[in-house]
């Protein structure tokens, strides 16, 4: 049987200037560039944005508090560094948010480093984000690249007052059918 599904990808943001860079979700598309357009479609609507991330799934080296227990990551490993972008879920009810960042060789080294820098209890799970693999929107396009989306009314529920009308409806047919009753 073959995966007809598109990749998955990773999706952050950051709301305004100034706040963290969280983890929102997931899409699928058939290359990161769609996969940005369709995070913007899917989480952009509210709250508003100011930046988007998006990075393929596959790319990201995930631990729990539990894996680290069970199996430390090794610190070194063979090759350049390259820089990643550090995300920990603090709390069970929370978004990851971005830590910071560290040069390592491999995720596995970059958690390691992570673990090193800001605490193995910091975080309940790890995410290294190779930077390289990070497709961003602009902060200069933040307009263009966002505001279409507050003005969609469709998207807010509060368009569709759906029980307010059921209601209504029901009554009106209920007047309707008594009126009908009364002349007979």
């Amino acid at each position: 049987m073959n995966d007809t599904q598109w990749p998955r990808y990773e999706v952050f943001q950051q709301e305004a200037e100034g706040k963290p860079v969280l983890h929102n979700g997931t899409v699928h598309a058939a290359d990161i560039e769609l996969a940005l357009l369709n995070a913007r479609s899917v989480f952009a609507r509210r709250p508003d944005a100011t930046q988007m991330w998006v990075a393929p799934a596959e790319q990201i080296t995930s631990r729990t508090r539990e894996e680290l227990a069970a199996d430390p990551p090794a610190a070194e490993a063979a090759g350049a560094a390259e820089a990643y972008y550090i995300f920990g879920k603090l709390a069970e009810q929370a978004q990851a948010s971005l830590l910071g960042e560290v040069g390592a060789a491999s995720g596995e080294a970059a958690v390691a480093a992570a673990l090193a820098q800001f605490g193995a209890e910091a975080a309940l799970r790890w995410w290294a984000v190779p930077a390289a693999a990070v497709l961003k929107s602009d902060p200069a396009d933040a307009g263009p690249m966002f505001a279409p989306a507050r003005e969609k009314t469709y998207k807010d529920q509060a368009e569709y007052p759906v029980v307010t009308m059921m209601r209504q409806l029901r009554a009106k047919a209920n007047t309707n059918h008594k009126d009908t009753e009364n002349t007979k």
